[in-house]
């Protein structure tokens, strides 16, 4: 009995399956076509869940997610024992070309709360070199909680990495290290950032796109444009 108690508690003790996935970013061309996922379960757990497909948008604190018919993913309920894997095909409803920059999320649901959730971005439309992000940048003073708020009038999403305060001085702060977050073409986001005595009057913001190139956000001069991503 004891022995039995032993090996169920080292049972319960093991961590939740985590999956890994492949792409973390999906892209569909805007004429149709299809994308595919693929997913391994290493264990040492079982995986159960299903594809969710979420129509993006964002407002400037908030990331707006509504269900969406407009995707479709094959299959849908998933089944992942340790040591398999698993493609899941994603292509649209209606194959006729959109115009603009669609963005979805692709949400991994458990089918219990003790497994991981993911959520990958996809993206539908031109992936032309004429499609490009453009990024506004201003900062919203308050004394107590400034703000830096960048807005994206272009036709391509801008994913930022790394965001960076530079000061008048060249002395660099890292501000948000790693993925700052997207901004959606033609939307805005603010992010909140540390109080500093001179509410970041003297310098300029910086910030790393996709396609590994580093952008100068300045403040309050807005007009940055940034070229086109690849390998999305």
């Amino acid at each position: 009995m004891r022995m039995l108690l032993t090996l169920l508690a080292l049972l319960l003790a093991l961590p939740a399956a985590a999956l890994d996935l492949l792409p973390t970013t999906l892209q569909l061309p805007a004429e149709g076509g299809r994308s595919e996922l693929w997913l391994y379960n290493p264990g040492p757990g079982r995986w159960q869940g299903q594809v969710r497909i979420l129509a993006w948008e964002q407002q400037a604190d908030a990331e707006i997610l509504r269900p969406s018919d407009r995707i479709v993913a094959s299959p849908t309920r998933l089944d992942l024992p340790p040591g398999t894997r698993q493609r899941v095909w994603l292509l649209p409803r209606q194959p006729t070309a959109v115009a603009g920059e669609q963005a979805y999320r692709i949400v991994l649901a458990p089918a219990t709360p003790d497994l991981p959730r993911y959520s990958l971005p996809l993206f539908r439309g031109q992936s032309a070199p004429s499609a490009q992000p453009r990024l506004q940048a201003g900062i919203e003073r308050n004394p107590s909680q400034p703000y830096l708020r960048l807005s994206n009038t272009g036709s391509l999403h801008a994913r930022l990495h790394d965001l960076a305060f530079i000061a008048s001085d060249g002395r660099r702060t890292l501000l948000l290290p790693g993925l700052a977050g997207y901004l959606l073409a033609g939307h805005e986001r603010r992010w909140a950032l540390p109080a500093q005595a001179d509410g970041y009057a003297s310098g300029h913001f910086q910030a790393r796109l996709q396609d590994g190139r580093v952008v100068e956000l300045a403040s309050p001069d807005p007009a940055i444009a940034a070229s086109a991503a690849s390998g999305l």
